[in-house]
């Protein structure tokens, strides 16, 4: 993924540095170390332009495909035909399905393994 949020640039910076003691609705600061508050900016900017850390791919991936791996449990997806399609199967029920994208493939999976109870 090319398109992100560094660790560098001025929007993380600056928004590190205000973590570190940003004010917060109880009346104490944050007191976020340095070092780990810009890389929490670095994760707030990614995500406000649907971006999210995979530990699995070491890289930048899209929100929807971050978002399909854990809420189910053990989800084995798969990209299909060069990206042209995504599956997903549930591999706790086995259940599985087809979506044009991450988001389409992990909304019809929730709904299934659902339906089945």
């Amino acid at each position: 993924m090319t398109d992100h949020y560094g660790l560098d640039d001025p929007t993380v910076v600056r928004l590190g540095k205000f973590l570190q003691n940003a004010p917060l609705t109880n009346g104490t600061p944050a007191q976020i170390p340095a070092g780990i508050s810009e890389l929490l900016a670095q994760a707030i900017t990614n995500y406000t332009i649907g971006l999210a850390w995979s530990q699995e791919n070491q890289d930048w991936v899209e929100l929807g495909k971050w978002e399909a791996m854990p809420d189910l449990g053990d989800v084995q997806v798969e990209e299909i035909g060069g990206g042209e399609a995504v599956r997903m199967i549930h591999r706790t029920t086995g259940l599985s399905v087809l979506g044009e994208n991450y988001d389409e493939a992990w909304k019809a999976l929730r709904e299934k393994v659902a339906a089945h109870g």
